[in-house]
């Protein structure tokens, strides 16, 4: 265990964010080493153009200079280069602390554009902005209808292997917007380090989200501070991003056929049942059919996503 654990401060600017791409090539913004913290924040989507009390014109303007560049909208903070991380290695990302904003978006475009779970329903599309009340952690979505805030970043990830050059920052094996409402203060994430360093970034702050995310966007927001801590694990072995929450082990898959997601996660999670319990795979197999949610963590995105929810109660040893 390293003793001399060290905090960094990196704050999101010009010169510390990205938007849209993970990219081996991109330099670090900051180096730290395994065991060490970081205290970060994070802008609004599309570098900080979205933002409370903008039209729903305003924002498909804005939004169409990423489409046309075939990037996301997502900004941000990093990449922080973690050393004596290397490819095979797993990155442990525990999440220690969030604090929001106190404003945040939700919209959807309008149905031509083809994005959303239902764009053929809504062919408007709409915005609408929300406070956030940081003292009582909710906001008022109507009349009578009172929202809990449970923040969580919407992209975490590290830089695809080499090979890849600048990629999307669609969900994929390294991360990127895996959008899973599980990934609170509290939790720890599992990347699958790619290249040296691992070159790790987040943003796409939520402070609000259900399973699906179906109208295309969260309760979207900025992070005011995120305290994160960075270990490098080298006794795992993993292909794609997992969690631990308190109470479950979560198996996370991707892929544009969303029963193909289920089936990666559900063998990610058998093999997980079998390797880490000593259950045979037809064991595997059943557990996971008596005790497992399998969960749609997003609809929206190119590559849509599953979750396995693993219980860590039935495990009485």
């Amino acid at each position: 265990m390293k003793q001399d654990k060290k905090t960094y401060r990196l704050i999101a600017s010009p010169k510390t964010v990205h938007t849209g791409f993970f990219d081996a090539a991109l330099p670090p913004v900051i180096t730290i080493e395994s065991g060490d913290a970081v205290v970060m924040n994070s802008l609004m989507l599309m570098d900080g153009q979205l933002h409370c009390g903008m039209s729903l014109d305003e924002l498909i303007t804005a939004r169409q200079f990423y489409m046309d560049r075939k990037l996301g909208p997502h900004t941000l903070t990093g990449p922080i280069f973690v050393q004596g991380s290397e490819p095979g290695d797993v990155l442990e990302i525990q999440i220690q602390k969030f604090i929001l904003a106190d404003c945040g978006v939700n919209y959807h475009f309008p149905g031509k554009l083809g994005i959303g779970g239902l764009p053929e329903d809504f062919p408007s599309g709409q915005i609408k902005a929300f406070h956030l009340d940081l003292e009582k952690m909710e906001t008022i979505f109507a009349p009578g209808i009172v929202l809990p805030l449970k923040p969580f970043f919407g992209v975490m990830g590290v830089a695809p292997w080499a090979g890849e050059k600048r990629i999307s920052s669609i969900p994929d094996y390294f991360g990127g917007n895996i959008d899973n409402k599980e990934l609170v203060a509290g939790t720890i994430l599992y990347l699958p380090v790619q290249v040296p360093g691992a070159l790790f970034s987040a943003g796409d702050a939520h402070a609000l989200q259900g399973d699906g995310e179906v109208d295309v966007t969260a309760i979207e927001t900025a992070m005011a501070e995120a305290v994160l801590e960075f270990f490098v694990r080298k006794d795992l072995k993993l292909e794609r991003p997992m969690a631990e929450t308190p109470t479950h082990w979560i198996t996370m898959a991707f892929h544009p056929d969303l029963d193909e997601a289920a089936k990666i996660a559900l063998r990610d999670a058998i093999q997980f049942l079998s390797t880490s319990k000593g259950l045979s795979r037809g064991d595997a197999y059943a557990l996971s059919s008596l005790a497992v949610d399998l969960r749609v963590t997003q609809i929206v995105d190119g590559n849509k996503g599953i979750h396995a929810m693993i219980p860590k109660t039935i495990f009485k040893q």
